[in-house]
């Protein structure tokens, strides 16, 4: 699974595609130089913003949702389950202030979730890559660096990921904050792709 430009398998295939649809080859500093030519772009946001509260407050949405098998930096998940990974557009909120790179206090909640839970599958999210720039996720590869933390008016892109049942009900799943115990604050993941 690659996690890096929505599909793109690797810096050196990327940068191969790229050369061969005309667009700029993966740069070091994941700045794009293309002229003309039509630039890649990832997926739109979907639906409402999450707005969390917390040390910082910020505003998360959703890109893209898929369960898989291959994990990057992780362990690949224990017999019986898969990965729940979301593409995740983060800013700050205000967009004006520079903030600490958010603590997941992020969940994935499906219909399913509280029998499904065991001692790999949890409540929040159990990783996460570094937050990148629009343009470090396109053309960055697998060199480009995340950051701690998060300049002001600048979004930032993660995938993120929850264990999950293979079997789960993943029907109408939600992304909610859980820093607020009591509270709901929860908008829908949207379609689910197989990896």
């Amino acid at each position: 699974m690659a996690l890096a430009a929505c599909g793109s398998s690797g810096s050196a295939d990327a940068d191969a595609g790229a050369a061969q649809a005309g667009t700029a080859p993966s740069l070091g500093s994941g700045k794009y130089a293309g002229d003309d030519l039509t630039r890649p772009t990832l997926p739109a946001a979907r639906g409402p913003v999450l707005h969390v509260e917390n040390t910082y407050t910020y505003t998360v949405q959703v890109l893209d949702a898929m369960t898989t098998l291959s994990m990057p930096s992780d362990p690949p998940p224990p017999a019986g389950t898969t990965a729940l990974v979301l593409l995740l557009r983060v800013e700050a909120d205000p967009p004006e202030r520079r903030i600490t790179a958010p603590i997941q206090h992020l969940s994935i909640d499906y219909p399913s979730r509280s029998q499904d839970l065991n001692q790999y599958i949890g409540t929040v999210f159990d990783g996460r890559e570094p937050y990148l720039t629009e343009d470090q996720v396109l053309f960055g590869g697998d060199g480009a660096e995340g950051v701690d933390v998060l300049e002001a008016n600048t979004v930032y892109y993660t995938w993120a990921w929850q264990l999950v049942s293979e079997k789960a009900d993943l029907e109408g799943a939600s992304l909610c904050d859980v820093s607020i115990a009591g509270k709901k604050n929860c908008i829908p993941v949207g379609t689910i792709r197989t990896d």
